[in-house]
């Protein structure tokens, strides 16, 4: 077998994909950094779209059953998991009248 060595510091490396994003977020979402335990539990997530992500939070006791928070997973990632759990209830922001049978209210964050 052939074997091809490559410097690093001649590669360019890759740009930064939806999916490099996502798998960014729901990383720091599912092992916080922090001993405590979080406000928001990261219950599940879906793929709305390539740039779009359904996140869903178990937030017992603040909010009975469970919050879906749509977000764009790029950008700053630093500030929406800063600000997220105070965005949950965000009542300007949220949708109780929905479709999606995996939660009770929906949190539109796309714009944030």
């Amino acid at each position: 077998m052939t074997l091809f060595t490559v410097d690093p510091a001649t590669v360019t490396p890759a740009p930064f994909t939806d999916d490099d994003w996502a798998f960014t977020l729901l990383r720091c979402l599912a092992s916080p950094s922090t001993e405590e335990y979080p406000p928001a539990r990261l219950c599940g997530f879906l793929f709305l779209a390539p740039d779009r992500l359904r996140l869903y939070f178990g937030t017992e006791p603040d909010l009975p059953g469970t919050t879906a928070a749509d977000v764009r997973p790029g950008g700053a990632l630093t500030a929406l998991l800063a600000a997220l759990p105070s965005l949950l209830d965000e009542q300007r922001l949220t949708k109780t009248d929905t479709d999606d049978p995996h939660c009770s209210r929906v949190v539109d964050l796309t714009g944030w």
